[in-house]
């Protein structure tokens, strides 16, 4: 059996700003800290140590309450921002891909994405996405993010009742921070040059494979996984 752990942003999706604009709002809301992710660079971060590095940055105290409640009014403001973001897309050749290969006994589809799950699932709804990931690892899980890789993986094999071999766990992302964490996992890397970073920066990073999006590298993804 073959795992394949897609992240989120950048990767599956691009939601236009929708998760800055409910992160801003629930800072400001909580804490009263205007524009808080102005300067903060959340590339292939967790949501738990993005809230960390803001309060970090901007010289505020942060406790236990603070901390969660930012993060449940960050998953309460994300639907709006969201559904009402002009430039949210499903990235190029994420749904065909998704949907022919959806339900082979022999691959499973699951997530491993810096995102607490409940944001997750409201990214990838509009996107009508969530049915086919039954499960992951996510920013909830943990706020390391080669952990949430592992975490990811071990519910792949669980819920599919076998062990699965290293070499054929596939973790998938837009971001050099994606690929270091699938290779401290021990698991095969794939680069997607569908965000902020091109495919020589994904090359160096150590990817395994790197792609320029789902659509025109179809091909050699099956090929190289052997999916096909």
């Amino acid at each position: 059996m073959k795992l394949l752990l897609f992240d989120i942003d950048g990767t599956l999706v691009l939601t236009g700003g929708a998760g800055i604009r409910a992160l801003n709002r629930a800072f400001c809301q909580v804490v009263g800290i205007v524009n808080a992710l102005d300067g903060i660079r959340l590339h292939g971060k967790t949501d738990p140590a993005i809230v960390r590095e803001i309060f970090s940055a901007r010289g505020a105290l942060q406790n236990a309450d603070s901390y969660d409640q930012i993060l449940a009014a960050y998953v309460e403001f994300l639907p709006e921002e969201v559904q009402q973001s002009r430039s949210y897309r499903v990235l190029p050749g994420i749904l065909g891909f998704l949907q022919d290969f959806q339900g082979r006994s022999d691959l499973a589809f699951g997530l491993a994405t810096g995102n607490v799950e409940a944001g997750a699932r409201i990214k990838l709804a509009r996107g009508n996405l969530n049915p086919f990931f039954a499960f992951g690892g996510f920013g909830s899980d943990a706020e390391n993010r080669t952990e949430l890789v592992r975490r990811a993986a071990h519910n792949g094999s669980r819920l599919a009742g076998v062990t699965i071999d290293p070499n054929d766990i596939f973790v998938i992302g837009d971001t050099p921070r994606d690929i270091a964490a699938g290779r401290e996992a021990g698991y095969r890397t794939v680069g997607v040059a569908t965000s902020d970073y091109s495919t020589e920066d994904l090359s160096a990073a150590g990817a395994d494979l790197v792609l320029s999006d789902f659509e025109r590298d179809r091909n050699q993804f099956l090929k190289s996984t052997r999916i096909l």
